[in-house]
């Protein structure tokens, strides 16, 4: 028996389960909009919850394959992107990237959560959503002065795959030209040089920074911008 085969038994075991309770019994995510949406996506937004990962897994794929049809579980979904399990989290991560803007107002609010895997995966999940996430802008241009590099990493390359969309996060990305880790630094300058001229004002007062590696930095997306123009 596959993995997938294996998963969707446990599935409709899952299913089954839960919706032989009450709303009130049944686990610990209690959103109405969910206990309305159909019997089949409150059970498995019910199942995210589970203790076990198996079932958890199974609950998230379950969703995916229902599409649309699913977005009264982004909520509880958005929250599995801190689940213990790296490979449920990331599973969650790929469902809430295929619904789109939907899921962006509950990824953004996991873009505050506690645990640092959450961050980064919420800014993760946005990157895949890709221009239609551009209302997560200003968040993720906060989450570019986390104390976590992953988190700040995760924000600049969201920022560089949202696009155009993304201008109003260019002074917060010329300042990680000063970032300590250099690969945040350089990643969050070849993102600047997507932005091309809109970018320049930000980038002059760090032609004049004390740190030499800043000034490179400032040049260097300089050039960029200069070599994207010509072409």
């Amino acid at each position: 028996m596959n993995r997938q085969a294996f998963l969707w038994g446990i599935v409709l075991v899952a299913a089954g389960s839960v919706l032989g309770r009450t709303a009130d019994a049944a686990a610990p995510f209690q959103d109405q909009a969910v206990f309305h949406a159909g019997p089949a996506v409150s059970a498995m937004a019910q199942r995210l919850f589970d203790g076990d990962v198996t079932v958890r897994q199974a609950a998230i794929l379950a969703l995916g394959q229902m599409g649309p049809d699913a977005k009264a579980a982004i909520p509880a979904l958005a929250q599995r992107l801190c689940d213990p399990d790296r490979y449920a989290a990331s599973d969650a991560c790929l469902v809430l990237k295929g619904m789109g803007a939907a899921a962006v107002p509950a990824v953004v609010e996991i873009l505050h959560a506690e645990e640092p895997q959450g961050r980064e995966l919420a800014a993760r999940t946005l990157r895949l959503i890709g221009p239609e996430a551009k209302a997560a802008v200003p968040a993720l241009a906060e989450r570019l002065t986390d104390c976590n590099a992953t988190v700040r990493q995760a924000a600049v390359f969201a920022l560089a795959d949202i696009g155009p969309e993304a201008r109003g996060a260019i002074p917060a990305l010329a300042q990680r030209l000063r970032d300590p880790d250099p690969y945040i630094a350089s990643d969050a300058s070849r993102t600047l040089g997507r932005f091309g001229p809109d970018a320049m004002p930000s980038l002059a007062p760090l032609l004049r920074d004390a740190d030499p590696h800043v000034r490179a930095l400032a040049l260097r997306t300089y050039m960029q911008i200069g070599s994207e123009a010509s072409r």
